[in-house]
């Protein structure tokens, strides 16, 4: 029911219960004395009911426009964004990045084909706003560290033709089988879909129910038409191509520097899948990731299996290109060794505080998001068949 026929159903409304009561008062005043009313009362009451209806009508309409207009300046922002780039990688960066801050989500995830063909890779890049912004990229077959949401999400963009808009994922009984994360209660799964078969799948949720509506989805149909598209004219360009030399970071204020933070999860693959990395390794490594910091920047050991990267005065915008950096420095690293690292996997997790945030929240957040990959791979070998 649109806009029109809410205020016309709203106002008939309004009428017939006032001739109702009209009519109440007539047979009262027939059997009994006649009522003493003030002049012109009833009909100014009527009046004040159909304007207030008006208003209310009125109040539901300038919501839904500034709802739209969001929407819209957080889509213009992501085209203004990925305009002048060629990486996929880095547009599902900025994707996901508008994405959180702009249409509400709590979570939103990118998984595509990363290299199509009989050797097929899929990455994956997702993001969770936890009172602050928090990304991973990773080549696991998983988002959240949750393999049952990766499957159910993988069986949506398949089954889907544009959009699946899940009100309540515990509602749903598709999903009984799944423990899905805390943000996810209420889902959206768009396929990225080029031919008959999605090359991956847009997803955002929310940790309440029935939260997004038609004017997300709206433009979220559009928005993944659009990553679909760019997805095509970019999959045959190589990932490892010569990237163009960086600006330096602008300056900021003594009490305005931003700290952004890299988090990097070394795991063993193939035999050696879900193995934490021995500390002598991740020492090893640290040498030629340090290299390419500057002098401001750092480079130390976090945990058993992780190097976490300080970066002063690197702000939000700068922080995939640093993160990929550090990606493609490690990728050189293990191609220069023989094949001696070929069993290792990294995963990249990085944020950004501002001035004044509580640092130890965000990597409270990440080592949340990193652990449960390792997490994941563990189970994964423990539950497969021997």
């Amino acid at each position: 029911m649109d806009i029109e026929d809410k205020i016309r159903s709203r106002i008939e409304a309004i009428l017939l219960n006032d001739a109702r009561n009209c009519a109440e008062l007539r047979m009262a005043a027939d059997s009994e004395e006649p009522l003493e009313n003030e002049p012109f009362s009833e009909e100014r009451n009527l009046y004040q009911r159909i304007i207030s209806s008006y208003r209310s009508a009125i109040s539901q309409v300038n919501s839904l426009l500034e709802e739209n207009v969001g929407f819209l300046s957080g889509f213009c922002r992501i085209v203004e964004g990925i305009k002048d780039k060629d990486d996929f990688r880095e547009v599902c960066a900025h994707v996901v990045d508008c994405i959180l801050q702009d249409m509400g989500a709590e979570y939103c995830g990118v998984r595509y084909v990363a290299r199509p063909g009989p050797d097929q890779e899929t990455c994956c890049l997702e993001g969770i706003r936890e009172q602050r912004k928090f990304f991973c990229r990773h080549d696991n077959a998983t988002l959240l560290g949750c393999p049952g949401f990766y499957q159910a999400v993988s069986r949506l963009a398949a089954e889907t033709a544009e959009c699946a808009n899940i009100r309540d994922v515990y509602r749903d009984p598709r999903f009984n089988s799944v423990d899905f994360p805390g943000v996810v209660r209420s889902l959206v799964c768009l396929p990225l879909r080029v031919g008959p078969e999605p090359a991956g799948a847009l997803v955002l949720s929310n940790s309440l129910p029935n939260f997004f509506t038609d004017n997300h989805t709206r433009i979220l149909r559009i928005l993944a038409s659009t990553l679909a598209h760019l997805w095509f004219l970019t999959a045959g360009r190589s990932a490892g191509a010569e990237k163009p030399a960086e600006a330096p970071p602008p300056a900021f204020p003594a009490d305005e520097e931003p700290l952004s933070v890299i988090l990097l999860n070394f795991q063993g693959d193939g035999c050696a899948r879900g193995v934490p990395v021995d500390q002598e390794s991740i020492r090893r490594l640290r040498g030629p990731l340090a290299a390419t910091l500057n002098a401001r920047e750092s480079i130390v050991l976090y945990g058993e299996s992780e190097l976490l990267a300080l970066l002063p005065g690197i702000p939000g915008d700068r922080l995939y290109a640093r993160a990929d950096k550090l990606r493609r420095t490690f990728r050189e690293y293990q191609a220069a060794q023989g094949g001696r690292l070929r069993h290792l996997r990294v995963n990249v997790g990085y944020s950004t505080c501002e001035a004044g945030e509580d640092l130890s929240r965000t990597l409270e957040i990440a080592s949340m998001m990193m652990s449960t990959h390792q997490a994941d791979d563990l189970l994964s070998e423990a539950g497969s068949p021997k």
